[in-house]
């Protein structure tokens, strides 16, 4: 899978930032050593909590768009400016970006999954939101399939053909995802 991946990072003063990067870096270790490295002879890979929107973003998409950030920064991601606010237990995310749409991201933890490939070796799957649908979207299409994306008056986001069909197979075979080890 060469290329980059686009994630959603907890802020570390979020109360799951702390439980995750446990459960990660000291928990499911001790508890399955042979199992979080790709061999014996390797140390483990630990990595910071996140679940995956998308992956495959070649470099050249990033780095000839003036670098990662300013790339960033140019996808038409949900304004959290025009959102209403997020609920008291701090459960939602909010995307950030420049387009003026609003959606808003829940992540909710559905069940732990196992499959014999290094990389999903043991994730939790997220459930399928509106918002997450749509970023996980918006980053396909702009990161790697150069697709357009349309915002409409009010806020909502219409996907390309190609997206839709991507983010349909992706649900089926691995979706939103928190990787674990």
């Amino acid at each position: 899978m060469p290329g980059s991946s686009l994630w959603l990072v907890p802020p570390p003063t979020h109360p799951l930032h702390d439980i995750l990067t446990t459960l990660i870096t000291r928990t499911l270790p001790a508890r399955f050593p042979l199992e979080t490295s790709s061999s014996p002879a390797v140390a483990p890979h630990f990595f910071a909590p996140h679940v995956t929107l998308t992956s495959e973003i070649a470099p050249a998409q990033y780095n000839d768009n003036g670098g990662p950030q300013a790339w960033l920064d140019s996808l038409p991601f949900p304004s959290s400016s025009s959102s209403s606010s997020s609920s008291s237990d701090g459960a939602e995310g909010e995307g950030e970006g420049g387009s003026g749409s609003s959606c808003r991201a829940r992540i909710r933890f559905e069940r732990v999954v196992s499959q014999d490939v290094f990389f999903r070796r043991c994730f939790v799957r997220v459930g399928w939101d509106e918002g997450v649908r749509v970023l996980a979207g918006i980053a396909r299409a702009k990161g790697v399939l150069g697709e357009e994306v349309e915002v409409l008056p009010g806020g909502r986001v219409r996907l390309q053909e190609g997206t839709e069909r991507w983010l349909s197979e992706w649900r089926e075979a691995y979706g939103p995802h928190l990787s674990l080890m």
